[in-house]
């Protein structure tokens, strides 16, 4: 059977912080790069123009926030405890950023702080941070990072998830401990689900004295998780064939309407969108939904033949007089909806279900859906599930296993014209 193969998790949206663009390039202010990551491809963001014909942009994928967007202000990290608590506010020393230790910023902490990130099953992540345990925290025994995974309640120990794991400890004093952790995932585990990142002090109890510090690994900054990646796509765009994209250490061929590439996966915090336009080109780049994600393969793909439609959702039909009629039109592309058909034994059906239903949390995250080559050629598509997946149970003609068959909609994202 063709594989079928499909991205969930655009990195590019999950990550904290917007995109940036470099300098000397400029933000448009009628199309914001914040547009690049918002699952949207209807919605555009782009550059101004400029004369030399080059634009680049940064992504930040490092998956903890640095502000007070996904947690406590002003660092993006709540405190442990409050929580636990149910207290809600900054307890008495609250963590804060500044130059420690020789390294700006740095993140000083007096008590358990932690951050939230959503997982999905089977990715790969990778922690990056420094520990520090300064002479006057004499408070303390050490400073340490944990990762817990609040599904399993399993915390992470350097090589796999056992109860009360620890990623590193810090006890020297007035030394960085760098630490550059995989965290390889939970086989067990087949759904979604939390990782808890704590940095704390060793204490009898916390207080003033109680403090430690996290910076990046091997540098100054936040300290960092990112998620494995190997898949960059850029959905919708006005990019010439003549055109240079890099993405990272991806470079791509512009391909109307959208084009992705598959590369080697690695962990990289900062990716580069490079788009070096034509000479003589004075096109303003516009983009609709940038990619960064890892690419997977069904473990069982939908059966073909599988019926294809396109319309325009925006099309107004009216009718007048003598049967005359007059057609309004979008500007847009049609989008396609597929409709996804499986027959699975028994004994797989809850794997498929859980991996194409909750992985996107039914429709509530988009898909890349990348089909084999036999359907459409090397199209792929950008979409959400439907509302409604059917299922029935059926027993194979030559077996006694009983089967299921599982038949899910699959709506591609509408896309304006750049």
């Amino acid at each position: 059977m063709a594989v079928w193969r499909y991205v969930i998790g655009n990195l590019a949206r999950r990550a904290p912080t917007a995109p940036v663009a470099v300098s000397p390039a400029l933000e448009d202010t009628e199309l914001p790069l914040a547009n690049l990551a918002d699952d949207y491809p209807d919605t555009l963001g782009g550059l101004q123009w400029r004369s030399d014909g080059a634009y680049d942009i940064d992504f930040d994928l490092n998956l903890l926030a640095g502000s007070s967007q996904r947690a406590d202000a002003p660092t993006g990290w709540a405190d442990l405890l409050n929580y636990l608590a149910g207290t809600l506010g900054l307890p008495a020393n609250p963590p804060d950023w500044g130059s420690y230790g020789g390294r700006n910023p740095a993140l000083r902490f007096f008590r358990p702080s932690y951050q939230d990130i959503a997982v999905m099953p089977g990715e790969k992540l990778q922690l990056n941070v420094g520990l520090y345990r300064p002479t006057g925290a004499s408070g303390s025994t050490g400073t340490r990072v944990t990762v817990t995974d609040l599904e399993s309640g399993k915390s992470w120990d350097g090589a796999a998830w056992t109860t009360g794991g620890v990623v590193a400890t810090q006890a020297t004093v007035d030394t960085w401990l760098d630490v550059q952790e995989e965290i390889l995932p939970d086989a067990s585990r087949t759904e979604r689900t939390l990782y808890r990142v704590v940095l704390a002090p060793l204490a009898a109890s916390y207080g003033p004295t109680t403090y430690g510090y996290g910076s990046l690994y091997l540098g100054a900054g936040e300290p960092a998780l990112i998620a494995e990646a190997d898949t960059t796509a850029i959905v919708q765009h006005n990019v010439p064939d003549g055109a240079t994209v890099v993405l990272g250490a991806i470079a791509m061929t512009p391909a109307q309407p959208s084009f992705f590439t598959v590369g080697t996966s690695v962990y990289t915090r900062v990716w580069r969108l490079s788009v070096d336009m034509p000479a003589g080109n004075n096109v303003r780049p516009i983009l609709g939904e940038v990619w960064v994600g890892k690419m997977r393969e069904f473990e069982r793909s939908p059966q073909l033949p599988l019926a294809l439609t396109e319309s325009d959702p925006s099309q107004v039909r009216l009718e007048g007089s003598r049967g005359r009629l007059e057609v309004i039109a979008s500007e847009g592309l049609p989008p396609a909806r597929l409709k996804l058909d499986w027959a699975v034994p028994d004994t797989d059906y809850v794997r498929l279900r859980d991996e194409l239903l909750r992985l996107t949390r039914f429709g509530g995250e988009p898909m890349l859906l990348v089909p084999s080559t036999a359907f459409e050629g090397a199209r792929f598509y950008h979409g959400r599930l439907g509302q409604e997946v059917s299922y029935s149970r059926m027993t194979a003609a030559e077996s006694t296993e009983a089967w299921r068959s599982l038949t899910v909609d699959f709506q591609e994202s509408p896309m304006a014209s750049p």
